[in-house]
């Protein structure tokens, strides 16, 4: 098979995979407890039948302008895939809700606006492409890509401490997006190392389909994941009740110094 028929399955059976894990979310009730989830999904699905529509009007001023179009439709992806870590975040911590003050949500926030920080720059670092027109989206590729294999590593090591099972879907979302994260990540790291040449277009597209083959087995498992009955949670350990009534504590005294400021 060539390589654009090749690219051409891909990319269906992708959308379809899209599809299929939306409907099954529908139908299951997963919106509930995911309604990030399910618009990046959506998302994702509307995003490619848009570009496919703008690049078959290559003539018209849409075609014209579709890498600026596809450069936005990603920094949307870009805020919901961030979302979607907050999400599992905020559904870790749920059980727990009745120890945390109001303001331990934006705290949460914070804290993962932090950690994103942190990995653009571990991103520039180790990421070096040599295309800078591109350099600024493949950073940020990376950057949500080292992004989600921290949260799962958090995650999946203090699992025990927060009640949390192999069969939870939480953790299996987490376990889904780190998956897909590294394959992403290695890809990227290799096509940026790839060196100008005859073979070059064949090299990355042929890598570029190892990603898409890795986004399809996340996909794949999400399905099979979500259609299941989930594991009931545990409470959580007292040595993790213990820091979040401590990191509640600290989010209180926040709260009243600010308020105190405010009066002043």
């Amino acid at each position: 098979m060539s390589v654009p028929g090749l690219n051409n399955l891909l990319w269906a059976a992708s959308s379809a995979a899209q599809a299929l894990l939306l409907v099954v979310l529908i139908v299951r009730r997963h919106y509930r407890i995911f309604p990030v989830l399910v618009a990046l999904i959506a998302w994702e699905l509307l995003s490619d039948l848009l570009f496919v529509l703008t690049l078959a009007a290559s003539r018209s001023y849409l075609g014209r302008h579709s890498v600026q179009i596809y450069y936005g439709f990603t920094i949307i992806t870009y805020l919901l895939e961030f979302g979607v870590l907050c999400e599992i975040a905020a559904n870790v911590f749920k059980p727990a809700r009745h120890l945390l003050a109001r303001g331990f949500g934006y705290f949460l926030v914070g804290g993962m606006l932090a950690l994103g920080v942190t990995c653009f720059f571990l991103a520039i670092w180790v990421n070096p492409t040599p295309f800078s027109d591109f350099r600024v989206f493949l950073v940020m590729d990376t950057t949500a890509a080292i992004l989600c294999v921290i949260t799962f590593l958090l995650i999946a090591g203090f699992s025990q401490i927060l009640g949390l099972s192999w069969k939870n879907h939480v953790l299996q979302l987490s376990t889904g997006l780190a998956f897909y994260s590294l394959v992403q990540l290695s890809v990227e790291l290799i096509q940026s190392q790839l060196h100008a040449g005859s073979s070059y277009a064949i090299q990355y597209q042929m890598w570029s389909q190892i990603g898409v083959i890795g986004y399809l087995c996340t996909l794949s498992f999400w399905c099979y994941a979500f259609l299941k009955k989930e594991a009931p949670r545990k409470e959580f350990s007292p040595q993790m009740a213990k820091i979040l009534v401590s990191l509640s504590g600290g989010a209180k005294r926040q709260h009243a110094v600010l308020a105190r400021s405010r009066d002043d």
